[in-house]
């Protein structure tokens, strides 16, 4: 290997990097736009986390949307048990919980699959690849730890909250994000000889 940083060790920074900061955006949301923490008197770091984890179906507990951005951008506390916009939402819990793991499972591994045949200078693919890889582990999480998925950003057409992109989160970001890379990725540099 030539000098510089490792594919394996770019990965596994992006990642990390990545995942905590879905994991944290997901708790500011449920701190934020619920009311959960303080049914439950979680009120210390430590009791507000194990009730992120342990406290499911919120959105009975949700507070009023916060306006960031008033003619396009707010923030809602939402429960995505589907797949992208809501898709198959309306299987039976039990098979479409085991549906979304297995799936997603299948996923990461064909990802560290691909990721392992790249060559160390195909940057641009490694970090499209850490971005999917990361954004699918962050949705994993939610759906192994509530079975649904935490959405909160929510955009809108200029002054129409009627007319609306579905409500997404920092997971959904880096699939989305991380797939356009690979969509569009230049041709790297061939093999040296």
């Amino acid at each position: 290997m030539k000098g510089g940083t490792s594919k394996w060790a770019l990965f596994a920074a992006i990642f990390a990097v990545m995942v905590v900061a879905d994991q944290w955006s997901k708790f500011l949301a449920v701190d934020r736009l619920t009311w959960a923490f303080s049914r439950v008197g979680a009120v210390d770091a430590s009791a507000k986390m194990k009730a992120f984890y342990g406290v499911k179906h919120l959105e009975p507990l949700a507070r009023p949307p916060h306006v960031v951005w008033d003619p396009m951008w707010r923030m809602a506390y939402a429960e995505n048990p589907g797949a992208a916009w809501g898709m198959l939402r309306d299987l039976p819990a039990g098979f479409r919980h085991g549906f979304f793991v297995v799936m997603t499972l299948g996923a990461l591994s064909f990802i560290l699959w691909y990721f392992r045949k790249l060559r160390q200078d195909q940057r641009w693919m490694q970090v499209a690849l850490a971005f999917v890889f990361s954004g699918a582990v962050g949705n994993l999480i939610d759906r192994l730890a509530r079975g649904y998925v935490i959405d909160f950003v929510q955009w809108h057409w200029w002054r129409r909250p009627d007319i609306y992109w579905p409500i997404f989160n920092v997971a959904d970001s880096l699939i989305v994000v991380g797939v356009a890379m690979i969509l569009l990725h230049p041709n790297e540099k061939q093999e040296r000889a």
